[in-house]
């Protein structure tokens, strides 16, 4: 037995190295667009904010991401509940329609639905091939607290290019919060790198691109320097 385990450990040595994480790279948000920079030190990571007063009362919400399902919680339990159609990847609580008011980011999928004037085209409208092999389409909602009751706030069609992760702040220090969003391709694999970073602000109406990279990406993380100013960190 000590034989034939022998060649097996020497091979998991030998690959030791080629696993050794991505050097990572800092990239700050200028008014020409991304810009790549180095890494200060005394960086600090920017976390989601999963808790907050969402409905004015003083007494905060929180989120609890389960099995896909998005429930938005209170003292006295569920005030709302993502629909068992959605699935729900990642939420996080924000202001990214900057109305002053805290409402919270879902990224999901959900069965594709062409735009109500193109459902009767023969082509299938612009947005067809917006989805993947088995018919789900990725989507940026922003749901939050308004007339007595959590509601949809606003709900983006499907996404050219389906979101794989995102992260919310304040990137050019205007006040005002941009959605960074790492994308991939509706024929890639849901586990597979990203292919583009995307940054997106708030036009009125939707969001619209203010920059973007393209690349391999795995992951994305936020940092904020000793100065105030949050960068972009990708492998």
């Amino acid at each position: 037995m000590l034989r034939k385990s022998l060649p097996i450990i020497l091979l998991s040595l030998a690959m030791l190295p080629q696993t050794s994480p991505a050097p990572l790279h800092a990239l700050d948000l200028e008014p020409a667009g991304l810009v790549p920079v180095s890494i200060p030190t005394g960086t600090s990571p920017v976390t989601p904010f999963t808790q907050a007063d969402l409905d004015g009362n003083g007494t905060p919400e929180s989120l609890a991401l389960t099995g896909g399902r998005l429930s938005i919680l209170s003292s006295s339990g569920i005030v709302w509940q993502s629909p068992p159609a959605w699935q729900v990847v990642q939420a996080a609580i924000s202001d990214l329609d900057r109305d002053g008011k805290l409402e919270v980011t879902l990224l999901l999928w959900r069965p594709f639905r062409p735009w109500p004037a193109d459902q009767w085209l023969p082509n299938g409208g612009r947005i067809a091939g917006f989805h993947d092999a088995a018919g789900q389409s990725c989507h940026i909602i922003l749901v939050g607290w308004r007339e007595g009751g959590v509601r949809e706030l606003w709900a983006g069609s499907a996404m050219a290019d389906p979101i794989t992760s995102f992260a919310v702040a304040d990137l050019d220090s205007d006040n005002n919060q941009e959605l960074v969003a790492l994308e991939g391709r509706y024929n890639d694999p849901r586990s597979a790198p990203a292919r583009i970073l995307k940054v997106w602000e708030w036009n009125g109406f939707g969001f619209s691109v203010v920059s973007y990279i393209s690349g391999t990406f795995s992951k994305l993380t936020l940092v904020q320097a000793d100065n105030g100013h949050i960068l972009v960190l990708v492998p």
